[in-house]
């Protein structure tokens, strides 16, 4: 199953869980006026000298109010955290006290997070996410959370931060990757806001009994919490076995692709023997943990048999064929000290032992750039051979990197001179690199193009372009796009008063000689997708697909095929090659002239394809590969446009690897 199918299932999925959360209503419901008319029961036996075969236990207008009521409690308790989620990844990770990591942390334990999880998303073709850490969770437990890639966050545990091998993060990260590519973020989000409105009763029935009431109306107090308890558990056991039956398969499917992605199953089946061994494993001690339980790697709450995971050992097991099901035991204090002896890890003298101390960031934690460099120099020297270059190869990597991508990130990183990707990471250094991304390598355009920056950009900004202006003569093309990937992070950090004058000024320094070049349109193109929506630009999630036949976009089609048609010299060709692929007789292509498929054309085209279905956005793209290399003849830019494109329409591109100087040797 590709990137494309994988989506449309979650999607499907949705629908299931909407028939789950019904049921869950109903039983709920049932509930309620069973616990009623045994109230009016009781009631009714005090105030009456009846036989007990004269009470009638149906009472149409109860039913009908029990049941409104309850409806109404769930859904307004679904409705409050479906909104209070509207900001996506990052609010999970808040309310489970997480802190956002700076994109230039260099303590070391932070700093080898950042570097693995900017590894993993320039890997698979997505921008770099922010990273939370969970510093008041010993447990060794993480997820990912988002409604898309673009607006997703990676969250770890204190312990899988300070715990785990560099191999062993590498497969956990690998695994929350699996499940932002294959759609499983947005799912989970909807499935935590359903949730909340049936935890709702039984955590009113709990707020009522730690009120510790007094007084003669004591009884009746307690006896209405414990009703609502008794009853809201039924709503508790609907939302677990939910979370379960969603949960479970996806986990092996993640563990799966990290393995794909990573070819080191060592490394993910290392992670979860120390969650088998350590005291309290993958537990999540927030109180919020219960509704966001089946986001984890681990299971974060006790065992039971509605778990959100399946059973440690068979996850270990199912890497590991020969494990016997003994998990070897460990503290965190154990774990640091393998993480000395094997990575040059700096000695916990003092290990954190509440949330105040994590945050104190002790010296002993504090790492020069050398020591992390020399902690790269140990990693296993691995290499592979890149998939062959063809249409089908390459759409077949879509949503699903190989360990030739993540390679292929490293070595990119590797190459980009380290104080511009410490620039990228800060901040407020980060807009001085996108200034520098669109400098024009014509020395007649350029003293316009700083002639604009001086007059828009901040006094600091400006500052620290010039220092980095000498990398335009050594700055390799293929370097770009993961430069910019590297500051997103720190662009996101930016408040809204600073993002809109910068993001204004783009325009100017693209026109600055007259022409827009097919690199400043793709990097322009991405920053929109990626930033935007978070600084009230377009919505923040992608719109559900709308459109199912080829017959409602054939003129966008036609203008996304043109533009790239052009690049090539013989563009009718091209275009025919490419019109050729999609399996769609009844709508008609045809190849625009340069007029009406200009830049502007191309936006608008890639504004209403995002509102496709994935099944029509698997042949735009598969075509679009048969227009690029119709003429054998790959160039950067090329690559960087599909790379936009793709992004455009909420599909992640890895590394195209035989288009760089750096992939042709992996």
């Amino acid at each position: 199953m590709d990137f494309f199918d994988r989506q449309e299932k979650s999607r499907r999925r949705t629908s299931v869980l909407l028939v789950y959360f019904i049921g869950a209503i109903i039983g709920t419901a049932a509930m309620v006026y069973l616990v009623a008319m045994l109230l009016w029961f009781l009631l009714w036996l005090k105030n009456t000298h009846k036989p007990l075969d004269a009470f009638d236990w149906w009472n149409l207008n109860l039913f009908l109010i029990t049941a409104g009521v309850t409806l109404l409690v769930i859904l307004a308790g679904s409705i409050y955290k479906v909104i209070d989620l509207r900001r996506g990844g990052s609010r999970v990770a808040e309310l489970l006290g997480g802190r956002r990591l700076p994109p230039n942390a260099d303590e070391f334990y932070e700093r080898r997070l950042l570097n693995v999880v900017e590894e993993m998303a320039i890997a698979s073709g997505t921008s770099v996410p922010s990273v939370y850490v969970l510093y008041r969770e010993k447990g060794i437990n993480a997820f990912a959370a988002g409604y898309t890639p673009k607006d997703a966050v990676v969250a770890v545990t204190y312990g899988t931060l300070v715990g785990l091998t560099r191999e062993e993060l590498q497969g956990v990260i690998a695994h929350e990757f699996s499940h932002i590519l294959n759609g499983d973020m947005r799912l989970n989000l909807h499935l935590m806001g359903g949730l909340h409105g049936l935890l709702l009763i039984v955590l009113a029935g709990r707020s009522i009994f730690e009120m510790r009431v007094r007084g003669r109306g004591s009884l009746y107090v307690y006896l209405v919490a414990g009703a609502l308890f008794v009853v809201g558990s039924i709503g508790l056991f609907f939302g677990k076995l939910i979370q379960s039956a969603i949960s479970r398969q996806r986990e092996f499917l993640a563990d799966a692709a990290a393995v794909q992605f990573t070819r080191n199953p060592e490394g993910l089946a290392g992670a979860l023997k120390k969650i088998g061994g350590l005291t309290g494993g993958s537990r999540i001690l927030a109180p919020q943990a219960a509704g966001v339980s089946h986001m984890f790697f681990g299971n974060a709450l006790r065992a039971s048999s509605l778990a959100t995971h399946p059973p440690l050992a068979d996850r270990v097991r199912w890497l590991q064929p020969e494990f016997n099901g003994t998990f070897e035991r460990v503290t965190l204090e154990s774990l640091y000290k393998q993480l000395e002896i094997k990575e040059g890890a700096p000695a916990l003298k003092k290990p954190p032992h509440s949330f105040a101390d994590a945050l104190t960031r002790p010296a002993d934690l504090a790492v020069t750039g050398a020591v992390l460099q020399q902690a790269a120099r140990r990693r296993k020297n691995t290499s592979g051979t890149a998939p062959r270059q063809n249409p089908d190869a390459l759409m077949a990597t879509i949503g699903a990197p190989l360990q030739e991508h993540v390679i292929h990130a490293e070595k990119l990183l590797d190459a980009i001179p380290e104080d511009l990707k410490e620039l990228a990471r800060d901040p407020y250094g980060c807009r001085a690199v996108i200034y520098l991304l669109l400098i024009d390598s014509d020395e007649s355009v350029r003293p316009r193009q700083m002639e604009i920056i001086q007059s828009k950009a901040d006094a600091g900004v400006i500052e620290e372009l010039k220092k980095i202006l000498p990398h335009l003569k050594t700055l390799a093309p293929e370097m770009k796009l993961p430069i910019f990937d590297l500051a997103v992070p720190a662009l996101r950090q930016l408040s809204k008063g600073q993002y809109l004058p910068f993001r204004a000024n783009l325009r100017p320094l693209i026109d600055a000689d007259e022409q827009v070049s097919v690199f400043e349109y793709a990097l322009q193109r991405v920053l929109i997708c990626n930033l935007d929506p978070l600084f009230g630009g377009r919505a923040n999630r992608q719109r559900a697909a709308g459109i199912y036949a080829f017959c409602g976009v054939q003129n966008e089609v036609s203008c996304v095929l043109s533009v790239l048609a052009r690049l090539n010299e013989t563009a009718s060709v091209a275009f025919e090659k490419a019109s050729e692929k999609i399996p769609d007789a009844r709508a008609v292509f045809m190849l625009q002239p340069g007029s009406q498929c200009g830049w502007e054309q191309l936006d608008q085209s890639l504004d209403k394809l995002a509102g496709a279905s994935f099944y029509i956005k698997k042949w735009v793209l598969a075509a679009a590969l048969v227009c690029l290399m119709s003429d054998r003849d790959i160039t950067v830019e090329e690559v960087e446009l599909f790379r936009a494109i793709a992004d455009s329409l909420g599909c992640p591109v890895p590394p195209w690897l035989a288009v760089t100087s750096l992939g042709a040797s992996a």
